[in-house]
């Protein structure tokens, strides 16, 4: 897909840094965006106490550091999109500035699968989609099956999902329990775990997004960012100028190589996901 730029950034908040995922980005971005008053709402995901997703529509920045982290299994975050109509007089009661539903302007934070979405319904016009306003997109390479997921981590670590506090693929599986133990297994261990759609998608770094984050790549505590729009660009720019997060910056001498080698990463990471033995 076309990408405008790619950097490395992470969040100058403390506490989405010990919260979030990797840079802790799409957390401090949804904040930047709601303190600045440019979205009233946000679809984000959420987790019950075992670790199930729930796709979910928050209102303010209050709300937000209860969805940082990554989600391991499938969260259907165009759920809500769908119900907003049927939701609306929460909006509204919620929203006072907004008097009818077509004001309001929405975040959306989704899989790559679910960005694309989010952009053929508004190329064809099907309503709600043209509230969003943002479509932050997620590194994907494969997502689970939430019941055989957890069966095999109780396999592997004798864990149950109430006292799971993190997981993160980087190589291998890294599950952390609030014991705060470390636990790491071979990813391939979960390929029985993942589900059968993900055998047939095409996308890894969400080319349909504004931006698309993910830790691959990256300098540790920090995200990978492609960006795919003019407004996306403008949103990154306004973030470092207004102190939201860090940019990582190589040498100069480095910068277009860094760049470029960080690309051809990320194609070579697509296309592995391609090509991987269904």
């Amino acid at each position: 897909g076309f990408i405008k730029d790619v950097v490395a950034a992470k969040t100058t908040d403390e506490k989405i840094r010990e919260m979030g995922q990797d840079g802790g980005l799409v957390t401090t971005i949804l904040t930047y965006l709601f303190d600045k008053n440019k979205i009233d709402a946000a679809i984000v995901s959420e987790y019950d106490e075992n670790l199930r997703p729930i796709p979910k529509i928050i209102y303010n920045k209050g709300e937000l550091l209860k969805s940082s982290g990554t989600r391991y299994s499938i969260s259907s975050n165009i759920l809500p999109l769908k119900d907003f109509y049927t939701i609306a007089e929460e909006i509204l009661e919620k929203q006072h500035q907004i008097f009818d539903l077509n004001q309001i302007r929405a975040a959306f934070v989704g899989t790559p699968c679910q960005c694309r979405a989010i952009r053929k319904m508004q190329l064809l016009n099907i309503s709600p989609a043209h509230v969003i306003k943002y479509v932050l997109g997620l590194f994907c390479m494969e997502n689970f099956d939430y019941d055989k997921l957890f069966t095999l981590v109780k396999k592997e670590t004798s864990e149950d999902p109430q006292n799971i506090a993190k997981m993160n693929i980087k190589k291998n599986f890294f599950i952390t329990n609030k014991e705060n133990k470390v636990y790491e297994i071979e990813l391939k261990k979960f390929d029985e775990a993942v589900r059968n759609h993900c055998h047939e998608c095409d996308e890894f770094t969400g080319r349909f997004s504004d931006i698309s984050f993910g830790g691959s790549g990256a300098v540790q505590r920090n995200s990978m960012v492609v960006i795919r729009s003019e407004k996306g660009a403008e949103l990154m720019r306004d973030l470092f100028i207004d102190g939201y997060i860090n940019q990582f910056i190589p040498k100069k001498s480095t910068i277009s190589v860094w760049k470029s080698n960080k690309i051809n990463l990320l194609k070579r990471m697509t296309t592995s996901k391609i090509n991987k033995p269904k």
